[in-house]
């Protein structure tokens, strides 16, 4: 029959190149939060990550992580640091906004003033001592490298290293999760690989994400805590978690996941998991 043939339908093209992402002696280089990313979509990963298709939630949600970033920097680096000293950081950075609107302008204010509030709290109870903020590290293990920036890196009472992620997002990681969260775990894992012995930390004792938006408490921050390696049943499940993906990502297939975050996908639209990015004919 006229037709029949797969090649001759429309909308059918050939692979434009069947082999894997990365050429054998290619490097592959990872980032905690590209772990993440993979291991929960490897085909979001692909498009998003790999490809260049947009990436991120409203540009709102990203100026706020920027504001909050800014002055948990500047608190991290001067403990003398006043409500006036904050307030004039927020007015520095507000100047440089453009939101279009005063009263949106006023109505995002308030919010970012809210979330600086509880990080404040957060960082002056915090018993540990802050070593680096907003410091990038790269790990070379010969094929893979691990790059990446954490918001800071402490000190706890034993010496070890707990690396603190600031989170302004509206939902919490489930509880069941945080043991095995992904960017967690490759920070703890760069730990162990020596990222940070320059800081006199090589063991790392935990990692935090601290909620300070609405996945916070209603008025303060929520830590969500990460064990160390050496607790969990298997200790080198950070290892083997970036020796998976980084396989994966070098492969030649990449599957797409039904998950929590599709609603947010950037690519949902390319993606066969859901109708609206099914194949023509379905």
């Amino acid at each position: 029959m006229r037709g029949a043939a797969p090649e001759h339908w429309y909308a059918i093209t050939a692979l434009s190149d069947p082999g894997p992402a990365f050429a054998g002696d290619e490097q592959i280089t990872i980032s905690p939060s590209q772990v993440e990313a993979f291991t929960t979509c490897g085909l979001r990963w692909l498009l998003a990550s790999a490809v260049g298709a947009q990436e991120g939630g409203p540009n709102e949600y990203s100026t706020m992580g920027k504001v909050v970033h800014a002055v948990a920097e500047m608190a991290g680096a001067d403990d003398g640091i006043s409500e006036v000293d904050v307030a004039e950081r927020l007015d520095e950075i507000w100047n440089d906004l453009d939101f279009r609107s005063t009263w949106y302008s006023e109505k995002q204010r308030e919010q970012a003033t809210r979330m600086v509030d509880k990080f404040l709290a957060w960082h002056r109870d915090n018993p540990n001592e802050v070593v680096a903020l907003e410091e990038s590290f790269k790990v070379d293990l010969g094929r893979v490298v691990i790059k990446g920036r954490i918001d800071r890196a402490e000190r706890d009472e034993q010496g070890r290293a707990v690396i603190i992620d600031i989170k302004t997002s509206t939902t919490a990681v489930p509880k069941d999760d945080l043991a095995r969260h992904p960017q967690l775990g490759v920070y703890q894992y760069a730990v162990m690989l020596g990222a940070f012995e320059r800081h006199g930390l090589i063991e790392p004792g935990g990692a935090k994400l601290v909620q300070v938006g609405k996945a916070a408490f209603t008025a303060r921050a929520r830590e969500q805590e990460q064990p160390p390696p050496g607790e969990d049943a298997d200790p080198d499940w950070p290892k083997k978690l970036v020796e998976i993906v980084a396989t994966g990502m070098a492969g030649e297939v990449f599957q797409a996941r039904a998950n929590d975050k599709c609603r947010t996908c950037p690519v949902r639209s390319c993606c066969p998991v859901h109708d609206e990015g099914g194949q023509v004919g379905d």
